[in-house]
C-alpha cells in the first residue's frame, strides 16, 4: 500500500510540474506581456454562462483586470 502512495505521490508531482513548465492553465499571454484592454487578450474560453447578481446570465470572455487576461462572466461593478 505504502508503495502505491509512493507511486501516485510521485506521478502527482511530475504532473504539476510538467504543467508548470508548459504552462497549462494559464492565460494565452506571455508571461511579461500586460494588457490595456481586452482586446489584447486571446486564448480559448470555457463554453460556460453563470448567472450574475443583477439576474441576467453572463457568458465566459476575457477582461484585462490589473493589466492582468482574465475569464470574466459577469460585469464589473
Amino acid at each position: 500500500m505504502i508503495k502505491t502512495l509512493m507511486r501516485t505521490a510521485t506521478l502527482l508531482v511530475a504532473v504539476v510540474a510538467l504543467n508548470a513548465v508548459a504552462g497549462f492553465g494559464a492565460p494565452a499571454q506571455a508571461a511579461g506581456e500586460r494588457c490595456h484592454v481586452a482586446d489584447e487578450c486571446h486564448g480559448g474560453l470555457p463554453q460556460l454562462c453563470k448567472r450574475c447578481a443583477n439576474g441576467h446570465n453572463g457568458c465566459a470572455h476575457w477582461a484585462c483586470v490589473h493589466h492582468r487576461c482574465v475569464i470574466a462572466y459577469c460585469e464589473r461593478r
